[in-house]
């Protein structure tokens, strides 16, 4: 079935109509339309009624009133409210400035009111965070999370040598509430500007607002913790890459800026690094704390040496290379040409690295050193060596650790747990132990542990569940047998929860270890080690008896923010907690030195000493102090060479090795 639709032509349409349609087309743009329109109307009411106000004065002249110039300056003061008629003024006079001022009345505050809601709207949108961010090689934060703090604190130590440095955040969290956050928490940003924005991670326009194309370095953040489910953080994974997406479609893949990502699992982890080979640093919190703590129960004192190597507090890693050249030394005497800072390896013309060089190697005028300082203002190479070592140590002779069976307990199931128990096996010695005990024993956990236990036959390895509230049980492990005692972190609702039950734990295992020795005499010398969430627990670990503890949002964060402003970095952490490269050891000092030699050393004298036996000498470690905080826990990482050192048999050095021995 058809039908005639009877279509009216433009002649048929009235003008009225048209001018109606037009004006409203018009006003429904909004802002500066209706601006304009007041405006407009203002001033052609001024034009109408100066005309009246003439028409007025020729009609019915007022006697008193010559010069007749002022009379659109009259008007004008009238429409605006600010004058009246006059009182001499004749009727006629009267009636149009009356008619005038009543309609300026209305336009005016119209215009008024305009101009004072558009304010309004305007301070809104800025509170909505919607704007525009026009910055220039600026660090660009996507997400919004509780990790938050310890990166903005990072970059704000890194940025101090710069005049005008900026950290932009976009998130879908309200723009009010992220400042308020970084206000409540934050102290003084010093010379780093933080600029806030609302919107979509994975939304092109947003990420173009955020100047995601001029962005120095991209860091997108994983909204699942080490405690959420699987599946929590396999979606958390996914909205990852997808946002790494976004960020990539958004640039020319030729000109893409550092782009570091935090990823719990290893399928999303490699499938991340495909997308722009080079381009994105993926971080793994789970593999790189099991490692430090692996390295750290076998060599106490470790942690807070790392807290101390990770970030841009304490010290950090450089390249340098001289303006002159190396002068054909060797990696061996380059130590003693830097007053302050301590090389350990070598980045090569081809953007290879090197970690602990050979002593012999010689170094080419192309190489850039890595190396360890507190700032890269203390770095000075001078061409002739600066001090002298005059303590030689066993310069002659080797001694050695002999590598023993260990025994080591790991409590707690987490992500962490299977990389832990594997590093241990990679590292142990045939005959040693590593027995694990957890809350809940499920068919899963028991699966993936047996997988692990197949894997290393050498190693003894058992698993077992025990109620953890219960001390009487715990006792049945006999805790002080074991050469290190690890706590991983389990799950709660938050970081406070979570750090509880752990120092709970802790204070039951201090009682058993003082029952013991009550009951038989023997000291017990089994090193504690605890995964805590919540820095500010540090205290409260330290009471409870812990020598050692893992910062879990601190490290990760840390080398979130320094890898996002140096990508380099990430290869030596690498070297570092992997078996297969150097890893860092606190040895005694008596490997070293005769007892005769140690109460008159300079760190010179430590880094030759440890050259002589193939390490890297970066620092020592002072017993005495090992519980003080304040005094880095006993932690003296590269002082001046010239330095004159108090050490004691107790005491050991930080040296950057192979193996334990």
């Amino acid at each position: 079935m058809t039908s005639k639709i009877k279509k009216l032509s433009h002649n048929q349409v009235s003008r009225k109509k048209r001018l109606e349609y037009k004006f409203d087309n018009f006003m429904s743009k909004g802002g500066f339309s209706v601006f304009l329109a007041l405006l407009l109307a203002f001033f052609g009411t001024f034009v109408v009624m100066t005309i009246a106000r003439y028409l007025a004065e020729w009609w019915f002249p007022n006697q008193d009133i010559q010069d007749k110039s002022d009379f659109p300056w009259d008007v004008f003061v009238q429409l605006i409210g600010l004058r009246d008629t006059g009182d001499n003024a004749n009727f006629a006079t009267k009636f149009v400035g009356l008619f005038t001022i009543v309609i300026g009345l209305i336009l005016f505050s119209s215009l008024v009111a305009f101009i004072t809601q558009e304010f309004e709207s305007k301070v809104q949108s800025l509170r909505k965070g919607k704007s525009i961010v026009v910055e220039n090689n600026h660090t660009l934060i996507l997400g919004f999370t509780d990790r938050i703090v310890d990166i903005v604190k990072e970059l704000v130590v890194a940025n101090e040598s710069e005049d005008d440095a900026v950290v932009v955040f976009l998130s879908q969290k309200p723009k009010e509430e992220m400042d308020g956050f970084l206000r409540d928490n934050l102290g003084k940003t010093k010379t780093t500007r933080l600029v806030t924005r609302n919107g979509s991670i994975t939304n092109l326009s947003d990420l173009d607002k955020v100047g995601i194309k001029v962005a120095k370095s991209v860091i997108i953040l994983n909204d699942a913790k080490a405690s959420d489910s699987e599946e929590f953080k396999t979606l958390s994974d996914a909205r990852v890459i997808k946002a790494i997406l976004a960020v990539v479609a958004a640039n020319q893949e030729d000109s893409l800026p550092v782009i570091v990502v935090e990823l719990h699992l290893e399928q999303y982890r490699r499938l991340a690094e495909n997308i722009a080979p080079g381009a994105i640093i993926t971080l793994n919190e789970a593999d790189i704390l099991a490692r430090i703590l692996v390295q750290t129960s076998r060599s106490i004192g470790l942690a807070a040496v790392y807290l101390n190597l990770v970030g841009f507090e304490g010290n950090e890693f450089y390249f340098y290379r001289p303006e002159k050249g190396w002068q054909s030394l060797t990696f061996g005497e380059l130590p003693f040409h830097f007053l302050i800072g301590i090389p350990i390896g070598v980045r090569h013309r081809d953007g290879t690295l090197t970690i602990r060089a050979s002593k012999n190697y010689k170094l080419d005028d192309s190489d850039e050193i890595i190396i360890l300082a507190e700032d890269d203002s203390t770095i000075h190479f001078s061409p002739q060596p600066v001090v002298q070592p005059l303590v030689k140590g066993y310069a002659d002779r080797s001694k050695s650790l002999e590598r023993k069976p260990e025994k080591h307990l790991v409590i707690g199931w987490n992500n962490k747990t299977p990389i832990t128990i594997e590093e241990y096996a990679k590292y142990l010695v045939a005959g040693s132990q590593v027995n694990l005990v957890t809350q809940n024993l499920t068919k899963e956990v028991q699966g993936e542990f047996d997988n692990i236990a197949k894997e290393y036959p050498d190693i003894k390895m058992s698993i077992i569940q025990v109620n953890l509230d219960s001390i009487e049980q715990l006792a049945t492990l006999k805790p002080y047998e074991f050469n290190s005692i690890s706590i991983l972190a389990g799950r709660g609702k938050n970081a406070e929860e979570i750090d509880a039950k752990t120092l709970t734990l802790l204070l039951e295992i201090r009682q058993i270890f003082r029952e013991y020795t009550n009951k038989t005499g023997n000291k017990v010398t089994t090193e504690l080690i605890a995964e805590i969430i919540d820095s500010q627990d540090t205290d409260l670990v330290i009471k409870a008896g812990v020598k050692d503890f893992l910062l879990t949002d601190q490290f990760v964060s840390k080398i979130l923010a320094q890898v996002s402003q140096e990508p380099d970095i990430m290869s030596i952490y690498r070297d570092l907690f992997s078996p297969e490269g150097s890893e860092l050891y606190v040895k005694p000092i008596s490997l070293y030195f005769p007892i005769e030699q140690i109460s008159k050393l300079t760190f010179a004298d430590c880094v030759l000493a440890a050259q002589n036996r193939n390490e890297l000498c970066i620092g020592v470690r002072i017993s005495a102090i090992a519980q003080d905080k304040n005094q880095n826990f006993g932690i003296d990482l590269i002082p001046s060479l010239d330095k004159q050192l108090n050490l004691t048999l107790d005491d050991g050095l930080i040296t950057l090795a192979e193996d334990e021995t």
